[in-house]
């Protein structure tokens, strides 16, 4: 009952507001303010013309491009005033876009990538800067454009990596497929390659890899406690439990012998600015490992392992470096 009386209450006020304000200035003008002063004031003009730039821009990319128009995303993406759009040309499937990939502003279309077919696109923002993320399908691979100055731009990440993908503030992660067992690169062609994750940030805009340093020692593991838990395991019996199950899941005694033996040389152990720890190291079978550990000052726990070897960055040209340490 409280209830009802107080909803009616705030109606009544209302009404009474709005039929003071229609005496002095007028029916319309009041009803016209007391709607603006109640859900906010609508600016149609403005809506007038962002309908007008896109339908421009709609109309530039069907000069340009063939097929049906199958996904469009418009928006002042740089915001400097000028509406930009990205867009598929083609034919919608149940699971993925076949098409063109477009960029278009009001006065060019660019075709950004050839025919194919186009899984999950989207635009991601990071950092007060807007990116349009697309898919391959084909190739498995991640294709990142940026725009500046209303022209776009194809980032240092795009067509490299596969699953780019954002995982909070500026950070990103992403899978890189290399033939990285050995150092020698004909020999490692002759092995099946690795993929492995890598890690990104974004700065002014920017995409940078987070690059290792690779000088670390035994000792620098053995500051961590899993750290040094896996070492004491890769001397006792050459890879941890995880290792032996995954790649050698019905080893006899024997052969578990051999591995202790013949695996557990190190190779090299990196680490990253944004506390990733790669510990690179050799197994029985001329067969290579690694193992991810995520660490902090308090604390480190693995987060990862698998066959292959870490690379200190896998883009060099856009990775950025620790200052490097050392054990004491």
């Amino acid at each position: 009952m409280l209830k009802k009386t107080a909803i009616l209450f705030v109606a009544m006020t209302l009404l009474l507001v709005f039929m003071l304000s229609a005496c002095s200035v007028g029916w319309r003008e009041s009803y016209e303010g007391f709607l603006d002063d109640l859900i906010g004031k609508v600016d149609v003009e403005q809506e007038k013309r962002s309908v007008s730039a896109e339908d421009s821009i709609r109309e530039k990319l069907e000069e340009y491009s063939d097929g049906q128009t199958i996904w469009f995303q418009s928006d002042d993406f740089d915001g400097d005033g000028t509406l930009e759009a990205f867009a598929f040309c083609g034919k919608a499937g149940s699971e993925y876009l076949e098409g063109v990939l477009w960029f278009v502003n009001e006065n060019y279309a660019a075709e950004l990538c050839e025919n194919g077919k186009w899984i999950n696109p989207e635009m991601v923002t990071v950092e007060g800067t807007t990116f349009m993320f697309a898919e391959n399908h084909d190739d498995g691979l991640t294709y990142v454009f940026g725009i500046e100055n209303s022209k776009v731009y194809e980032t240092a990440v795009s067509g490299t990596f596969s699953n780019l993908e954002h995982i909070g503030g500026k950070d990103f992660t992403a899978e890189f497929t290399s033939y990285d067992y050995y150092d020698e690169e004909e020999k490692a062609k002759e092995e099946e390659p690795s993929t492995k994750k890598y890690w990104f940030y974004i700065e002014n805009g920017e995409f940078y890899e987070y690059g290792a340093d690779d000088s670390l020692r035994r000792a620098d593991l053995r500051k961590y406690e899993a750290g040094s838990e896996v070492i004491d395991i890769i001397y006792d019996q050459g890879l941890i439990d995880e290792l032996l199950e995954r790649y050698y899941p019905d080893a006899d005694e024997e052969t578990l012998k051999f591995i202790a033996k013949e695996a557990g040389y190190f190779h090299s152990i990196m680490l990253r600015e944004n506390g990733i720890l790669n510990l690179n190291f050799f197994g029985a079978y001329d067969d290579c490992f690694y193992i991810t550990f995520q660490v902090t000052e308090t604390s480190s726990k693995i987060i990862d392992c698998g066959r292959g070897f870490y690379l200190t960055a896998a883009v060099p040209a856009i990775a950025t470096y620790p200052e490097k340490e050392s054990a004491e």
